[in-house]
Order: structure tokens, then sequence, then C-alpha cells
């Protein structure tokens, strides 16, 4: 028995229409399960228990075997006070609830098929596969497909939203400067993200707005900050671009990153000093870029939005000391698309959510106006059957390979829990 099971079995009231017994003889009826509680503490809040005529609210804790509750020291912990029911698999030891009483404990083990148990276990042990379903998943329904896509969607813009919250906290909840930071993290993409995001962290916002006015100033603010002046250059424009990040450093007490970039292995197009240029052509072009974005009243408008360009000098120039061929270096709309999926939608949805505006489901609309991408995640799952349609069911297939497939998450699963029709 694993205590993923468990859980499963009693969120699900797999045992709902049999009589049931506490381990101590009371008649149990269980009135409400309780909701499912992800962090630290019991596993789920709020229950509703009848024992014999009594309705207990509260607690329920699960284990394995009712041991389990020493061996993870529950019984020293005042979280688990409150605890008004046992359900383990195996009742091995008895446990007593704070009053020094016995707690009242379920025995699963007497109402459940060893079948059951059985047929998750040959379930886990399949052959190695890309997913464990990988056989059945092109059977799920169009409509449960179309539900689970959006579910898996929302819980990826949860977990892309948990540093907004930690940015706002260190900017005294200023949307336009946290937004900026977002916007940097994707510019930086996946090789420079988080450093491109420590970069505009590292600056005061109202820096960033008083250079917003040259863009010059502006690029020599990022470069500055994220040390690509600690070279040795000749050329002109890096001289001009030192001398003006020196100043800039001294006015507003600058400390440039300790992280550093680099280019080893990257496309010339996603080298720093490209995507850098380019964040600061289009933060100088529109400043409060949120409230450019929030007036949009379609995707089209959106992708007018994130129109951008680099100064000239990184038409010419991939680094500061080696020239290449002219070409201008706008954003692309597969860019522009990137910076949509994964930095405008999130922070949109987040701020939405924040402030309680309807607005928060145009969000999913417009992530639905954008086609899918195409990347291993969407390609694999169409080749086993799914319908992959647009962004949101790409985004979600990632969300879904990630967070549940990887770590073997089926019981959580829309799609595992329909499969394995436990």
């Amino acid at each position: 028995m694993r205590e993923e099971l468990l859980a499963y079995l009693w969120k699900t009231q797999y045992v709902s229409r049999q009589s049931l017994y506490t381990t101590d003889g009371q008649k149990l009826v269980v009135v409400k399960p309780g909701q499912e509680n992800a962090h630290a503490g019991p596993d789920f809040f709020q229950a509703h228990i009848q024992l014999d005529n009594t309705l207990w609210v509260g607690n329920v804790e699960l284990h394995v075997k009712a041991s389990d509750w020493f061996n993870h020291r529950h019984e020293t912990d005042a979280n688990y006070d409150n605890v008004v029911l046992h359900v383990v698999w195996e009742y091995d030891v008895p446990v007593y609830d704070v009053s020094q009483q016995p707690m009242p404990t379920l025995q699963l083990a007497d109402y459940i098929s060893k079948d059951v148990v059985q047929k998750y276990e040959d379930w886990l042990l399949q052959d190695q596969k890309w997913i464990l379903c990988a056989d059945r998943i092109g059977k799920i329904s169009k409509m449960l497909q179309c539900q689970f896509w959006e579910r898996l969607y929302v819980e990826r813009l949860m977990e892309k939203t948990a540093l907004f919250q930690h940015w706002l906290a260190l900017t005294n909840n200023n949307w336009e400067a946290v937004f900026f930071v977002a916007l940097a993290k994707g510019f930086g993409l996946k090789q420079h993200g988080l450093t491109f995001a420590q970069m505009a962290l590292s600056i005061p916002w109202k820096a960033v707005l008083k250079s917003a006015e040259d863009v010059h100033e502006l690029e020599a603010l990022f470069f500055g900050q994220t040390n690509l002046f600690n070279i040795d250059s000749d050329h002109e424009y890096f001289k001009s671009q030192q001398k003006t990040y020196l100043y800039l450093q001294h006015k507003y007490q600058l400390k440039p990153i300790t992280e550093k970039v680099a280019f080893f292995r990257l496309r010339p197009a996603n080298f720093p000093t490209i995507r850098l240029a380019q964040l600061a052509g289009l933060t100088s072009k529109t400043p409060r870029l949120l409230q450019e974005i929030q007036a949009a009243k379609n995707s089209a408008e959106l992708y007018k939005i994130l129109e951008a360009k680099t100064t000239y000098f990184w038409e010419t120039h991939y680094h500061f000391n080696t020239p290449s061929k002219k070409q201008k270096r706008p954003l692309t709309k597969s860019f522009k698309q990137l910076l949509l999926l994964n930095t405008v939608f999130p922070f949109l949805f987040h701020y939405y959510s924040y402030t309680g505006d309807k607005r928060k489901e145009q969000v999913l609309d417009w992530v639905r106006q954008l086609p899918a991408e195409k990347n291993q995640y969407s390609d694999n799952f169409r080749q086993l059957g799914l319908e992959v349609e647009d962004a949101l069911e790409s985004q979600a297939c990632i969300q879904l390979k990630a967070s549940y497939c990887n770590q073997r998450r089926c019981l959580s699963c829309s799609f595992g829990h329909k499969l394995l029709n436990l």
C-alpha cells in the first residue's frame, strides 16, 4: 500500500457505500471527507465525521500503518491536536489523542479489495514508457481533455506567479516595477531569465523611468548592471556606453549583480547583448508597459504593443568587439508569443486575481487565440492521440508531463483517474 493510494481512496470516498466501523466498534459515517492539504499538517482539513450519533468537525490524518503517527512525531506536534479520525491501512498500534483518549481509527484494509491495491501496483510497475498511460491516453474523451487542459494551464499560471508575489514585497507593491522585472526575466529565457530579473531588481524603478527617455542611457544601465562592460575594448560606442554607465552607477549608487551571463551554445539572436538591447528598446518606447497591456482589446494589439528593436550599433554587432553583417533585430512574432505566454498572461492573471478584476477570464480567452507551441511535449501527446489545438493546451501539456507524469501522480490526474478506473 502506498500513501498516495490511501489518500485517493479517502478523497474519492471509495468505501462510502459500505457500513463503516472504527477499530473500537463505533459506527462511522463520512459526511464530508474534508479538503486535501498539500502543505505541512494533517492530510485533510474540515472533515465532517459522525461517530455513532455524534458529529465531529476536524482534521483527518492518513498513514499506511497506525504506528507511523509516532514515526512522524505527530504526538508532539500541536498541528495534529484537532485530528478527529485516523485513517490507516494497517492498525498495528493504538494511538491516543491530546487528551489521552483512544483516537478513532478506520482500518481501510477491512473495506478495500486487495485487487484494487494490486491493480495500482501493476500500473506503476509497467515497462518504462514516456508516460505510464501511453497506450491508453488516446481514448480520453474530448470533453475531459478540454476540462483538464484548462485546469492544468491555471495550475501552470499559479506556479509562474509565485515569484511575482515575492517581487511585490521587494518593491513595496509597485506593480509596474514588478512587471518590468517579469519582462526582463522573459527576455532572458531559460538561460538568463533569473539573471535578467536580478538585474532589473537591482535598478530603482525611478531610475528606469528616467533613463527610458534615452534608449542609449537605458541600454548602458542594463549592460552595466549585468557586468557586460568588464572587458577591454577600444570601440568608441563601448567607451561611450561605459562612461554613461559609470555616471549612472554613481548617481543611483548601484551595485552590479554577481551572476554572470554566458554566450556559449546560444544562437546569436539569443545572446544576452541582443536581448538586453531589445529590452532597452521596448522599455524606452513604452516605459509604463503594463498600462498599455491592460488597455489592449485583443491579441493583435498585444503583438503590436510588444514591437521593439535595438539601437543601430546592435544591428551590426553581437559583441562589442566583433562586427557582423548589418541586420535589423526586431522582436520576432515567435519571441513575442513566448513573452505573452511566459510573462504577460501569467502577470495579468495574477494581477486580475489580486484585484478581483473579471478580466481574469479574458486572459484564458487570449491564450486560446494563440496557436499551439511546437515542442516535444505537445508533439508527443499528439502522437499518443490527444488533440492539442492552441497555446493553452500546449502549455497544459508541459504542466501535465512535468507535474503529473514525471512524478507518477496518476491518481491526482484527471486522465489517470479515468484510465485507472479503480
